[in-house]
């Protein structure tokens, strides 16, 4: 087996007295040691190398994790601007709703050319809704799996990141006004 390279992993034991002679083949012996290249350190430390999401977005210098920090931080923000849009969008479609549309017994909910607005599960808007939802998930678990991979500077792009998002997004929250609101 080869042990060479356990850098973040020197506390950790193998125990090999259960192996028998013929579960030393290659076979048998390639499950072992991608379970020793998968274990990873539960402490958080400095490190100048790593591999973040995928095989190909890795990097070995001070300057690839410099990059790599930018591009983390880029999409916190990203994350956190997609949050502020979609209750932006949400507001939006809720005020067009409650100002232009009028209720007309026997017809439902409709604007000034006669048109029902009340919003279905299968509106466009909805499935933009759902399709930006599912984009957010997909960020947030990104965000979630590079801070649990301990780096401290990659957990500091998530964090710096995620706080320019809400600098650049968030203070419009705010100033938002309440339309359920009737003191004006």
């Amino acid at each position: 087996m080869d042990h060479h390279d356990h850098s973040g992993h020197h506390n950790m034991h193998h125990d090999h007295s259960a192996m028998s002679s013929h579960n030393m083949n290659n076979s048998s012996m390639q499950p072992m040691h991608n379970m020793d290249a998968m274990a990873m350190s539960m402490s958080f430390f400095f490190g100048t190398t790593g591999t973040i999401l995928f095989d190909q977005w890795a990097f070995s210098t001070v300057g690839g994790l410099i990059g790599s920090m930018i591009g983390i931080l880029i999409m916190a923000a990203l994350y956190e601007g997609l949050k502020y849009y979609r209750e932006f969008l949400f507001w939006k479609t809720y005020n067009a709703l409650q100002y232009r549309a009028v209720s007309i017994p026997g017809k439902g909910v409709v604007n000034d050319d006669n048109q029902i607005v009340q919003p279905t599960m299968w509106s466009s808007m909805h499935c933009f809704q759902t399709f930006l939802h599912m984009i957010q998930m997909i960020l947030s678990y990104f965000l979630m799996l590079i801070f649990m991979t301990y780096n401290v500077w990659l957990c500091i792009a998530v964090v710096v990141g995620a706080g320019i998002g809400y600098f650049l997004f968030g203070w419009k929250k705010s100033v938002i006004v309440d339309v359920t609101e009737h003191c004006h």
